[in-house]
């Protein structure tokens, strides 16, 4: 599994509710490297639970963005309500899943 460093997690407005972007070099970290990848999506802060399929969110769009800033992840209003409002995420990526996991 890769992952990211933690990112400091900025709202766009503009995405929609399953629609996420960070930098190509984050993206990188996840061995990603086109603009956009259709994923599912996990949240939580247990890796443990991510394994066993808690937490899912749906299928959704991870984009990587030149004009997002490194070390950042901008989400929808709708993710970051599924996320408890939290302000820092490490995003983890098996195959064709997405776990934004966070401190409760």
């Amino acid at each position: 599994m890769e992952h990211t460093d933690l990112l400091e997690i900025i709202v766009d407005n503009n995405f929609s509710e399953m629609e996420m972007a960070i930098h190509p070099n984050d993206g990188e970290d996840l061995d990603l490297y086109t603009l956009d990848h259709n994923l599912i999506f996990y949240s939580g802060s247990s890796l443990e639970k991510f394994k066993s399929g808690e937490g899912q969110l749906g299928e959704g769009t991870l984009r990587l963005l030149n004009n997002c800033q490194l070390g950042t992840l901008s989400i929808s209003s709708y993710l970051l309500g599924r996320l408890q409002y939290c302000e820092k995420a490490l995003l983890i990526r098996d195959k064709n899943k997405l776990f934004v996991t966070y401190r409760e």
